[in-house]
């Protein structure tokens, strides 16, 4: 049975890293639920503040599922994509803690991805992120990328912004960097699923915003240009939190 959580308070201040060119860590799981307690436990009451104590992480939110899988999900902002490759991301990866050693085992449907964000259009919602995010899987044909880029740039990306999305970002993954083994993933003991782009729409409209997407998945255009637009899931924001400067 899945958790809800409650809101974390927000800070007040948006990071910079919230500006096309910056690095995005995404992370969807679902989660044993002999260990969910434990799991959310964790998430709050260390493993966010470890990551955001990693030179160059600006941003932790989790976010739980509306009605889709995996439940969970966490975004990282950070400074730029490198933050992803330093050594003192891989040096803490490397050395889980022992509550890590005991919640990583029960990760289940794991998706784990590095990404640049290489456009965005709005506003992150004032003093912090919108209320609940629509995460839309995406790739371009090979050979078809500026027009898959120019077509969210140009069509897609304006129609929902009219339709109740209150900021739009591009993320590009970057398989070097997510594919690269790690002692935490050893204790998932599965390969980490992932995924090459993803469309991530900010909304305090999240009912309105749904179906005016769906409808976009449909327009014929969007595959003229070279995009493919694959899965889409809905998330409510439950945590937001910000490194200590």
């Amino acid at each position: 049975m899945t958790t809800t959580l409650p809101a974390s308070p927000v800070s007040p201040v948006v990071p910079a890293a919230t500006a096309a060119g910056s690095g995005v860590l995404v992370v969807m799981n679902d989660i044993d639920p002999a260990l969910e307690q434990t799991f959310n436990q964790w998430y709050e009451q260390q493993h966010l503040d470890e990551r955001l104590g990693v030179p160059g992480f600006l941003r932790a939110r989790r976010y739980l599922a509306v009605d889709a899988q995996p439940a969970y999900m966490a975004i990282y902002d950070c400074a730029s994509i490198d933050v992803l490759a330093s050594s003192a991301y891989r040096e803490r990866l490397a050395n889980p803690t022992d509550w890590t050693r005991q919640v990583m085992p029960g990760f289940r449907n794991m998706l784990r991805v590095a990404c640049r964000e290489s456009w965005s259009r709005g506003r992150s919602g004032g003093s912090a992120g919108a209320a609940a995010v629509i995460v839309v899987q995406c790739k371009a044909l090979p050979g078809k990328e500026a027009g898959a880029r120019r077509h969210i740039a140009n069509r897609l990306g304006p129609a929902l912004l009219k339709s109740g999305a209150t900021r739009l970002a591009l993320w590009e993954s970057d398989e070097r960097i997510s594919s690269q083994p790690t002692a935490e993933q050893a204790l998932r003991g599965t390969q980490d699923l992932s995924a090459n782009w993803i469309l991530f729409a900010e909304t305090d409209a999240l009912d309105m915003l749904a179906p005016a997407l769906h409808a976009r998945t449909l327009d014929p255009a969007a595959a003229h240009d070279g995009l493919l637009i694959g899965s889409w899931s809905r998330y409510r924001l439950t945590t937001e939190r910000l490194a200590q400067s």
